[in-house]
């Protein structure tokens, strides 16, 4: 079975395709490198384009934050970009802030039901007239739970 770098050297496209994910990795460890946790927990860097650092964050309220320490930002990454030989070729003049909200499904919360007595009580009786049986037992499991 082939590697798959060797596929994807063999292929043009996936070969791009490869280089422009590892940018992208590349500039988010930049990112994560110069900024706060909390902002990096709740943002990314999608593209730096002539010296522009785009920064998308989750909420608007995590984009003010970026707009607030915006000078101290670019400070971090200016600093990083000369002290580590590992990001040299990521000059920042500039930081974008853009607000990507992601979307998420609504958490559903079930609430458990309960059983009346009555319905524990004839949930029981049946498990009685069942005798010994996995399904008894299963039954008188089931009123138990329903009676907390």
């Amino acid at each position: 079975m082939r590697k798959i770098n060797n596929l994807f050297s063999d292929n043009s496209e996936l070969s791009a395709f490869n280089k422009s994910v590892q940018a992208h990795q590349h500039l988010q460890q930049f990112w994560l490198a110069a900024a706060p946790k909390i902002i990096t927990e709740n943002s990314f860097a999608s593209s730096l384009t002539n010296g522009q650092l785009i920064v998308l964050a989750s909420s608007a309220i995590v984009a003010n934050k970026i707009k607030l320490t915006h000078a101290s930002l670019l400070t971090q990454l200016q600093n990083l970009q000369l002290s580590s030989q590992l990001f040299r070729e990521c000059k920042v003049t500039a930081i974008v802030v853009k607000v990507q909200v992601k979307s998420r499904p609504k958490v559903i919360i079930k609430v458990p039901r309960k059983l009346s007595a009555h319905a524990s009580n004839s949930l029981k009786q049946l498990a009685n007239d069942l005798g010994d049986s996995t399904l008894a037992n299963k039954l008188n499991s089931l009123a138990r739970k329903s009676e907390h």
